[in-house]
């Protein structure tokens, strides 16, 4: 979303709007999909439900490729996204605790706030355990700087590590999905229990997979780091406007809650 407002597509305050409309689907979505549930959540651990699996992986092709087909047709700027840096050791690290803290606890951070809101008192003690950690690491944070920033690798993507353009990157992820997806399904009709996990249509699974394979197959060849259709109709923001956005004075009376300013730009 971050990036259509910054191209002038709506202003500040509908931004905030859309953000609290989307977060809300975005819980109650979760919680319909049973994530407000550790054991649900847990299950893959244990190969019987690899629900957290297809919906990341589900998540992660859908914004990829969101995201490169709207670059092709002048919808999005994919410079105005932000990429964290990456710090790679102080990562692999968190990666494992969180990993940890996923299998002890039975919540993501996410899912934690989902369980609480559908009344869990487990998902209120998971943030309270959230906030004391938040809490330590701010304490000790001085003497374990210099790791934290370890391993600074910049902004880096997929496509600049292995020189290849993002198109053969989407494909390549299609192809990994499907391939997670059926092992999956696999996995579970041997461990999972085949009353509670969901029946499918195998024709859609058919029909899904193959219609994922093209679209990425199409990224592939079109390449979108190189757009076949042309962003004059995009109203583009340079990067000097973009650092200098500053609020229109009011003529009388306090200032709108809906002016501000750009202090330190992240992109999106």
């Amino acid at each position: 979303m971050g990036p259509l407002y910054k191209l002038g597509w709506f202003d500040y305050a509908y931004s905030l709007q859309l953000a609290v409309l989307i977060g809300f689907f975005f819980g109650f979505v979760l919680e319909r999909a049973g994530f407000g549930n550790p054991r649900k959540l847990t299950a893959i651990f244990y190969l019987r439900d690899f629900a957290v699996l297809k919906v990341m992986f589900t998540a992660i092709v859908v914004c990829i490729l969101g995201l490169l087909y709207f670059s092709i047709f002048g919808w999005i700027d994919l410079s105005r996204v932000h990429i964290l840096p990456t710090y790679i050791w102080p990562q692999i690290v968190g990666g494992l605790l969180l990993g940890v803290g996923f299998l002890v606890g039975g919540y993501c951070p996410t899912t934690s706030v989902v369980a609480t809101a559908s009344g869990k008192l487990d998902g209120v003690v998971f943030i309270l355990g959230m906030v004391f950690g938040s809490l330590i690491f701010a304490l000790v944070f001085p003497l374990i700087e210099g790791f934290y920033s370890s391993g600074h690798m910049g902004a880096v993507r997929l496509p600049d590590i292995l020189k290849i353009n993002s198109g053969i990157i989407a494909f390549l992820v299609c192809l990994m999905a499907v391939g997670a997806f059926w092992m999956a399904e696999k996995t579970e009709e041997k461990f999972g229990n085949k009353e509670t996990l969901p029946v499918g249509s195998a024709k859609i699974k058919r029909t899904g997979a193959t219609l994922l394979i093209l679209l990425g197959l199409i990224l592939a060849v079109i390449n979108p780091d190189r757009p076949v259709f042309s962003k004059s109709s995009v109203p583009v923001i340079s990067t000097e406007e973009t650092e200098q956005v500053e609020p229109s004075v009011p003529k009388a009376g306090a200032p709108s809650p809906n002016q501000f300013k750009i202090v330190d730009d992240e992109g999106c």
